[in-house]
């Protein structure tokens, strides 16, 4: 008898237990074992040190509107496993989740057994071919170059959202070495998009001009007239040499502009969509994407944003300043591999909370409450509290009940996820 759905999740979870990663040969020999699935998909991949999950999504949403049918692989996940592997903007199903389970865990006794990411992935693109989907959006895990995502033979273009300090002990502590990684997916003779004034460009542009792609480097200066209202965000994109496009995301995070203009550009200016797309489909996308954990309200008055490095946390409150709230109450929690100093002065310096609890979260891989209490302290706040994610389910709900305070629960998606499912 085959494993149910929650031992199969246990089990991949257990993989970092007793697993190793693996070269991107030794990943793409398992999936040649496989079947090469990934041959017979239309690939888009994503890199970036922020923001990759959100394009990725904003461009699932607009083929989706021009009669695609997507796979989109993302992650982390907030509650679900199957949150990672969606299939026209939905969850895959936990039948299709096993049955992929299933033949991956069969593969792997009998060659080696994939990391959890390795494992995930190699699901994804199984039940991406099994659905038939038109177009598979990959986003990358750690990096690019070495991720087990880069192993898939061909892509129509690849994307690169961002460059910022983050998992630095892998990917090197320079903007240099960190484009060098998420340049890594870059392929010869296909475009790859990406903003211009990106940290590292030059490094981009080189790996580039080596491989031959078509690179393609946008200006911000293609946005303009952003005006934010209470649950939105209008802007206008050049989004092609002489057509402009006015556009509304349902968010209010400012970040979100530049996600959302960089998937409309990327779709559009690859040249792989040639026709097939309208500009309804292109406002209609943008505006129906949904992607939760990132500045969403998931009650009334509290609103989940994973910002969890230095980039992150600076957009995060670049958004939080314009939300006109008298008070404030921060709830935070984070990994232990988090080098979270800055981070932490930062929301500290920005005077914008009135509150601070820090959360356990469920995870060996978590950082301490007391321990990241003490960190706010001697950074100078001076009302911090600890809790677990239950109680801070509780602080919220009481906090936004008196319509006083807005409250924002930052730092780990995790944390997001471990709240929304009490919510629940």
């Amino acid at each position: 008898m085959g494993l149910t759905y929650d031992e199969a999740v246990n089990f991949i979870y257990d993989l970092p237990k007793f697993t190793d990663k693996h070269t991107i040969g030794e990943c793409r020999e398992l999936l040649d074992k496989l079947g090469a699935p990934d041959e017979r998909l239309k690939v888009i991949h994503v890199a970036g040190t922020n923001g990759k999950g959100s394009v990725c999504v904003y461009m699932e949403s607009i083929l989706m509107h021009a009669g695609k049918k997507t796979g989109c692989f993302v992650s982390p996940h907030l509650t679900d496993c199957c949150e990672r592997i969606r299939i026209n903007g939905r969850d895959c199903t936990k039948e299709a989740f096993l049955k992929a389970f299933e033949e991956v865990k069969l593969l792997g006794e009998e060659m080696y057994m994939p990391t959890f990411f390795e494992f995930i992935f190699l699901m994804a693109m199984l039940i991406f071919r099994e659905e038939a989907v038109d177009i598979a959006i990959l986003e990358t895990g750690l990096g690019g170059r070495l991720d087990a995502t880069n192993t898939v033979r061909d892509k129509l273009f690849s994307v690169i959202t961002s460059i910022g300090f983050d998992h630095c002990e892998y990917l090197g502590d320079t903007y240099d070495s960190i484009a060098s990684e998420k340049a890594g997916i870059i392929m010869g003779k296909r475009p790859v998009i990406y903003w211009d004034d990106t940290p590292g460009r030059s490094e981009i542009s080189r790996i580039a001009a080596e491989r031959g792609s078509v690179e393609i480097a946008l200006d911000k200066s293609l946005i303009s007239d952003i005006h934010r209202n209470i649950s939105a965000i209008d802007f206008c994109l050049q989004y092609k040499y002489d057509s402009f496009i006015c556009l509304n995301i349902r968010t209010t995070a400012l970040y979100q502009v530049e996600n959302a203009a960089l998937a409309v550009c990327a779709l559009v200016r690859s040249g792989c969509f040639e026709d097939e797309l309208t500009e309804d489909d292109l406002i209609e996308g943008v505006r129906d994407m949904s992607w939760p954990g990132r500045m969403d309200e998931i009650e009334p008055g509290i609103i989940s944003d994973g910002a969890h490095n230095e980039p992150g946390v600076k957009a995060f409150l670049d958004s939080v300043r314009q939300d006109g709230a008298s008070s404030r109450v921060l709830i935070f929690g984070c990994m232990k591999d988090k080098d979270r100093a800055r981070e932490i002065s930062m929301f500290v310096s920005s005077g914008l909370f009135d509150e601070i609890y820090v959360s356990d979260i469920d995870s060996e891989r978590a950082a301490s409450a007391e321990t990241i209490a003490r960190e706010f302290t001697l950074a100078g706040a001076s009302d911090v509290h600890t809790t677990d994610a239950e109680g801070a389910v509780n602080i919220a709900r009481k906090a936004a009940s008196q319509k006083k305070s807005l409250v924002y629960i930052t730092g780990s998606l995790y944390l997001i996820g471990e709240m929304r499912g009490y919510m629940k």
